[in-house]
């Protein structure tokens, strides 16, 4: 083998080392790009989960109470950044996932917010007190409804089902208790103070009443809580 062939194989190994190299080197940047891609696909599917519920939020109650204008936040700014440049260090990324994060955090608190506000006037337009004027078979019934809509009103994490299945049941329940009579005004008055933000102490309540509800049913309602003296 001539001098002339050795110094090329060298050069070839030397270039194919290069190769190897920048070959290497190129696999490794697109494993950093994949990660990074799918922890961004990860944010905006919950950017997207937050926002359909609260549109479907918007769409129940009738008005614009969650701000969906600034959804887009984070998101603008990353794809003109990596429009401008072929492969993004991982701050842009970093920056990215960070203004959704925030955008979610925002939609949950408002879309809650909202949802716990016009759930709760929903039940409280309903004549409750009308319940116990019911045949019994009903009343299991409407209480057991009762119980349901206050969870669904209360949880700090509802869905899109959780929405309809409110909407239906308090439908059915307002319904259930279209037809049925008022109770005796003095139920009524009672059970008004005693949903009040200042309930009567036991003291205030006389044996009668607490039998009148106890005839009625309705001190399966009512529960007994020791203030601090």
């Amino acid at each position: 083998m001539g001098e002339a062939t050795v110094f090329e194989k060298v050069d070839q190994l030397r270039s194919e080392a290069r190769r190897l190299e920048t070959a290497e080197r190129g696999a490794e940047e697109a494993r950093r790009i994949g990660n990074r891609v799918t922890k961004l696909k990860a944010s905006l599917a919950d950017l997207r989960t937050q926002v359909e519920l609260a549109r479907k939020v918007n769409e129940t109650i009738g008005a614009t109470r969650v701000n969906l204008s600034t959804v887009d936040d984070g998101y603008r700014d990353f794809a003109a950044k990596v429009r401008s440049v072929t492969n993004p260090g991982d701050a842009v990324f970093e920056r990215a996932n960070r203004r959704i994060a925030a955008v979610c955090n925002r939609l949950k608190e408002e879309t809650h917010s909202a949802w716990v506000t016009w759930a709760s006037a929903r039940i409280s337009e309903l004549p409750l007190t009308r319940i116990p004027m019911l045949p019994s078979g009903l009343q299991r019934d409407a209480r057991r409804k009762q119980g349901e809509l206050e969870r669904w009103s209360r949880a700090t994490e509802i869905s899109r089902s959780d929405i309809n299945l409110f909407t239906s049941s308090v439908g059915l329940l307002a319904d259930m208790l279209a037809d049925a009579p008022d109770a005796p005004p003095e139920v009524a008055d009672l059970m008004m103070r005693l949903s009040s933000d200042r309930p009567p102490t036991l003291s205030e309540i006389t044996d009668e009443k607490i039998s009148l509800l106890r005839s009625l049913h309705l001190d399966e309602q009512i529960t007994l809580k020791r203030i601090s003296t």
